[in-house]
């Protein structure tokens, strides 16, 4: 396979991952990159012309990982994109594997298209997670300001509690720790959400600071991790300039600061596989697609990431 330090995935065809993409190649500072698209030629070239109504620059290179050509219409729904969306995703991470690309850069799938194509997974992370063979998988979202990991993902609200324990949020500290490399950070310093409202404002709204995070963090501090908490959600994001990462317990606690920061300019790192993964911070936006009107702010900043992690790690490496 040809090498390429960054590659790009188009995600779902029914969505706008192509269209940013197209888009994210036609902008000058796309030259600067060694970097290619992973995708089908013959989508590409219907983007450019039908909906760009522009040359196909020639520094973009397309790797493909078969040419069939199978049905799609913008905003909808279907089996045939979640395959290919899914064929793009598994010629990256072994493209990764074997050391052709240095860093995978993901635009969105939908995830009811791949379960209809017959992949049960709730998401990118899960599925990267599956092709890496690792269980540790963590998941990050930066902003301006803001650098916030996950402990829990994908979970109704009324059963995070159930799903948090000690070991989930040593995984999620450890992980922002091991994340420092990329960041210029050996030593990051990190800050830690409560669950409940004010921290569980010492067992009055709830226990699980005192019987679940406080414990983790005290673990955590006699490895020599740089870790402090558990802090009140409302008021620990208000001083994120201050921390390198911040623990959240769940989804909306870490996603909602992040977007305030920094809405459609967001980034999703993917953190303990054995590569790289940045990713946009949208979905497919399927009731724009096909239109020309989105943005590729989110995949310029994605991309400008992926390439600091690449220089950083690298750094370190040959420390």
């Amino acid at each position: 396979m040809q090498k390429f330090s960054l590659v790009i995935t188009a995600g779902d065809p029914a969505g706008i991952g192509y269209e940013e993409v197209c888009k994210f190649f036609l902008d000058d500072e796309s030259k600067k990159y060694d970097i290619a698209l992973i995708g089908h030629k013959w989508i590409v070239e219907k983007t450019y012309k039908n909906i760009l109504k522009k040359d196909i620059p020639d520094h973009l290179t397309v790797l493909e990982p078969d040419n069939n050509i199978f049905h799609y219409e913008y905003g909808k729904i279907s089996a045939e994109c979640g395959k290919a969306a899914i064929s793009y995703i598994d010629m990256a991470v072994q493209g990764a594997l074997n050391g052709d690309f240095d860093a995978v850069i993901t635009c969105p799938i939908n995830k009811k298209s791949i379960k209809d194509a017959g992949y049960n997974f709730p998401g990118h992370t899960e599925y990267l997670a599956y092709l890496s063979n690792i269980d540790n998988q963590a998941m990050m979202l930066a902003g301006k300001y803001v650098k916030t990991i996950l402990a829990t993902t994908h979970y109704p609200l009324k059963d995070v509690a159930s799903h948090l324990d000690e070991n989930t949020v040593i995984n999620a500290i450890e992980s922002a720790y091991d994340a420092g490399r990329y960041f210029g950070r050996l030593s990051p310093k990190i800050a830690v959400c409560g669950l409940n409202p004010h921290a569980g404002d010492n067992g009055a709204l709830g226990y699980e600071e005192q019987t679940i995070i406080l414990p983790a963090i005290e673990k955590s501090r006699k490895n020599n991790i740089n870790v402090y908490g558990p802090f009140p959600a409302d008021t620990i994001y208000t001083k994120a300039q201050e921390w390198d990462f911040i623990i959240s317990m769940y989804h909306d606690q870490g996603m909602i600061p992040v977007k305030m920061d920094a809405f459609g300019e967001a980034v999703n790192i993917t953190l303990n596989l054995p590569f790289i993964r940045t990713s946009v911070d949208h979905g497919t936006a399927f009731d724009i697609a096909g239109k020309g009107i989105c943005s590729y702010s989110s995949l310029i900043k994605a991309v400008n990431m992926a390439k600091m992690m690449v220089e950083y790690d690298k750094s370190v490496r040959s420390i």
